[in-house]
């Protein structure tokens, strides 16, 4: 059995040059992918080494060419793009891995100890031995009065936010457009079969569908090399289904209500 963490929120801004979407080819193409994948996979097919996301996602973005926009709305089981991009010496990646936003709804609300110095100022009456007097008021037919102060060590529990709360907040803002239609077609996917779904094929400049052999065919993923001998569309199928069916038990930590 093969252990790989809970699903992660990737939110990652995409900006593609000459891609096809439907008709339209040679297009420009930006917008945001929003993808629920355990980690960054590593897929090797040959010479060629690519990273991949893989899990139910969607991209919300629009295309453009010659002057004429058009919106675009897939959703998707993998994203796929290339990492060699990611040099130093070359502008932003057309998938922007570098500044994700990664969140983890599943993060627990965490406590964190911390000591404090605590001063509290005390006026006594009497003759009090004070180790840090401030002053000594003494009045012709009063009691003697020493101000003084007092110190204490404290220790204070500091609450961080759980990760379902931080993920209703940045999915729920400003990307909510991208998330609610990624929420609400979530119970379709559970009825759709794998093969139907979509490949964001950054390498390819093209959206494809999964049973792309010519895409999708003989694929290894790196990190499970040793331990899974499916290749292609098997491996990275296995993969979606795997994260799909996690999610969908625990749905009410993933997909919630805005």
């Amino acid at each position: 059995m093969i252990n790989t963490p809970s699903p992660l929120y990737w939110l990652l801004d995409v900006e593609m040059y000459d891609f096809v979407v439907g008709a339209f080819k040679g297009a420009d193409l930006r917008g945001k992918a929003l993808i629920l994948s355990s980690q960054l996979w590593s897929i090797i097919r040959g010479t060629r080494v690519y990273s991949a996301l893989i899990g139910p996602g969607i991209f919300k973005g629009v295309a453009t060419k010659n002057g004429i926009h058009v919106d675009v709305l897939e959703y998707l089981s993998c994203l796929m793009f290339d990492p060699t991009q990611l040099r130093f010496d070359e502008p932003l990646p057309q998938v922007d891995i570098v500044t994700p936003e990664v969140i983890d709804p599943l993060g627990i609300r965490q406590q964190e100890e911390i000591v404090t110095l605590i001063r509290n100022l005390v006026i006594a009456r009497g003759n009090v031995l004070a180790g840090d007097q401030l002053a000594t008021i003494t009045a012709e037919t009063n009691i003697p009065q020493t101000v003084y102060y007092e110190e204490m060590f404290k220790r204070i529990n500091v609450s961080h936010v759980s990760g379902a709360q931080r993920a209703k907040f940045i999915l729920g803002g400003a990307n909510g457009p991208i998330y609610r239609p990624f929420a609400e077609n979530f119970p379709n996917l559970i009825r759709q079969q794998t093969e139907r779904t979509k490949i964001f094929a950054a390498p390819f400049d093209k959206f494809t569908g999964f049973s792309d052999i010519e895409i999708m065919s003989d694929w290894m993923i790196v990190e499970k090399a040793g331990q899974d001998s499916k290749t292609g569309m098997d491996a990275i199928g296995e993969e979606y289904e795997r994260t799909l069916a996690v999610v969908d038990k625990d749905k009410e930590n993933f997909i919630f209500d805005l």
